[in-house]
């Protein structure tokens, strides 16, 4: 299913052997904690379901390759992506510090899902070359605050609003997007977090109080003076995305998808392969390149993400959030080519969660799933990508994370698929999709 020769790190960057592929995938989870915070609740389990998703390297990675997982997958479920169609690269499970030394590195190339100070230390110590930025670059780029200040430089529409320093211009900037735009949502931004995590959705004036109120006991903690972006909330008609990768001055859009948001700017799904009014794929790559070139001249290379929207207006923000890293999306562009070619014009990811008073192995999961699937139906169909357990600290119930593909030839097709198993799963209660 994973075949796909034109995704190869081989072809796209010209350096020939095997790659060693490791994750650091909580990364955004620790940044986010660092100087000042949004109120938020934690959400433990769920980050600890996060942590599991770096199995996803195994659908990028090619064959001759090694992927490093934190964990020991299911042994059913590597059964199953086989089964699938799916060619796994080697698979060797590692500590997620790195602190020691690891002959494996030595000489060698490395595929890290992000690239911070303390990765590169590592790989330099071993003479290993890596396929991303310089962690300074990264780390620049991954946050909210320079992702705005960079587009404002070089001529990049943003959203409205403004990067402030303190409660009192925060205040200000509070006022001036109300005056400008009564009645509309506003959302104040930190410079890390992923998932909703660095947001703060200000509805009212006693949203904006009790932020303000907050940010001030931080000071008075001796946390300095907050820096933020306060932004309007614009209504949008589409949250799209781009992988890109960048290398020896070129910079390829690998994929344009859509994103599928929570109300509050969650994460739940992609569509693969939107359709998109005449026009706007041109635009906006065009866009995409223009920033493309840009990073390329600050030395930028690997995989990038690129998080846009359009408005309800038709106005095009091109970068409201840069991942300079591996996303979730890119694990799956291999598939997601595999499927084009077979003529399925409809593809698009699902996360559903759920919890069960007991444990459920995968073996047992695909069995039930598989009952509700027409082995005859070659106009849809679905893979389970992503299966993550863990058991919930408080009540001791089966907290459960399915990542799934769908297909169909067209959104119709496509959506018979993610109905139906979406019964399946209905049947056991306390489905959240």
């Amino acid at each position: 299913m994973n075949r796909h020769a034109s995704l190869s790190l081989n072809r796209l960057t010209g350096l020939p052997g095997p790659k060693i592929w490791y994750s650091n995938i909580n990364w955004e989870q620790t940044k986010s904690m660092e100087g000042i915070r949004l109120p938020r609740i934690s959400n433990a389990e769920g980050d600890r379901l996060v942590g599991q998703m770096d199995l996803y390297q195994i659908y990028l990675a090619d064959e001759p390759d090694t992927v490093l997982l934190s964990s020991r997958p299911d042994p059913g479920f590597l059964d199953y992506v086989r089964g699938e169609g799916a060619a796994l690269p080697r698979i060797a499970i590692a500590a997620g510090d790195r602190s020691g030394r690891d002959e494996r590195f030595v000489r060698s190339t490395a595929v890290p899902y992000l690239v911070d100070e303390k990765e590169e230390r590592f790989l330099r110590s071993h003479e290993c070359g890596w396929i991303g930025p310089p962690a300074d670059l990264a780390l620049r780029l991954n946050s909210k605050i320079e992702t705005r200040r960079l587009c404002e430089r070089v001529g990049l529409d943003v959203s409205d609003g403004r990067v402030c320093t303190g409660t009192r211009d925060i205040r200000s900037a509070i006022e001036e997007l109300d005056a400008r735009f009564p009645g509309s949502r506003l959302v104040a931004k930190t410079a890390y977090g992923s998932a909703g995590k660095s947001l703060f959705h200000i509805r009212r004036k006693q949203d904006a109080d009790a932020l303000l109120a907050y940010f001030e006991r931080q000071v008075a903690r001796g946390s300095g003076d907050p820096v933020v972006t306060v932004e309007r909330w614009h209504p949008v008609r589409h949250h799209l995305s781009a992988q890109l990768f960048l290398w020896n001055g070129a910079c390829d859009v690998l994929a344009v998808t859509e994103q599928k948001l929570t109300d509050a700017g969650v994460y739940r799904g992609s569509d693969l392969s939107p359709s998109l009014p005449p026009g706007l794929a041109e635009r906006y790559e065009d866009r995409l390149r223009e920033l493309g070139r840009v990073l390329l001249s600050q030395g930028y290379a690997g995989f990038l993400g690129v998080d846009s929207i359009v408005d309800d207006g038709g106005r095009l923000i091109p970068a409201v959030e840069i991942n300079a890293r591996l996303t979730m999306v890119s694990y799956l562009l291999k598939i997601r080519a595999s499927l084009l070619e077979r003529r399925y014009s409809r593809i698009e990811t699902r996360s559903y969660d759920y919890k069960l008073d007991r444990r459920m192995d995968f073996s047992e999961f695909a069995e039930r799933v598989r009952e509700n699937r027409d082995p005859a139906d070659d106009r849809s169909g679905w893979f389970v990508y992503g299966y993550h357990h863990g058991r919930s600290e408080e009540t001791d119930r089966h907290a459960y994370r399915v990542s799934v593909l769908h297909w169909g030839i067209d959104g119709e097709a496509a959506g018979r698929s993610r109905e139906s198993f979406e019964r399946v799963l209905g049947q056991w209660g306390g489905l959240s999709a």
